[in-house]
């Protein structure tokens, strides 16, 4: 059976394959085809990949305001928080346009922002129900396993907001609320 899309062209802005496969599986499961996604990813052993990532940031928001005058696209940024909290990264991100001498995203913007805390690793832990927090690292939990069944909840769990655990991760909550920027 063939899957239609949704019309939008979606760039993933990933730290690693790990994001990349969260990412690309949540836009599948939400209706986009494959041919609607676009992957750039940190390259491997090139230094600190949030950092590529964060550098990237400015020049990709600068090329999706200029195709979404006439294309319908949108911009995905998958950033770890690591130490830092989810406010943290987003402030870090939005220096990354001042400093390019662009405007911060604009609320009807798709600028999708999604920065797990601690690491993409605590999210799928969390959404294969593993005890976790976001202070400690849990890439252990997660090793080698497959990221659809996580995303499948992430995706049921935003559709049912306001039936979300009390003990919903901060920054997934966050991450659901960026939801709302893909129409």
């Amino acid at each position: 059976m063939t899957r239609r899309g949704k019309g939008v062209r979606w760039v993933l802005l990933c730290e690693d394959s790990n994001h990349i496969r969260f990412a690309r599986y949540v836009f599948l499961k939400l209706g986009y085809s494959y041919h609607e996604l676009r992957v750039q990813q940190s390259p491997p052993g090139k230094g600190a990949a949030e950092q590529w990532v964060r550098k990237q940031y400015a020049n990709e928001v600068r090329v999706h305001r200029r195709k979404a005058s006439s294309q319908q696209v949108g911009l995905a940024v998958v950033i770890d928080a690591d130490r830092h909290t989810v406010k943290e990264r987003h402030a870090q991100l939005s220096k990354e346009l001042t400093n390019a001498e662009l405007p911060d995203r604009g609320s009807n913007e798709r600028i999708v922002l999604w920065v797990p805390r601690r690491h993409i690793e605590t999210w799928v832990a969390y959404l294969l129900e593993h005890d976790v927090n976001e202070e400690d690292d849990c890439k252990s939990l997660v090793r080698d396993v497959d990221y659809r069944p996580p995303t499948d909840r992430f995706v049921s769990l935003s559709h049912d907001r306001d039936e979300k655990p009390v003990e919903l991760l901060p920054s997934i909550s966050v991450a659901f609320d960026e939801l709302d920027r893909l129409s």
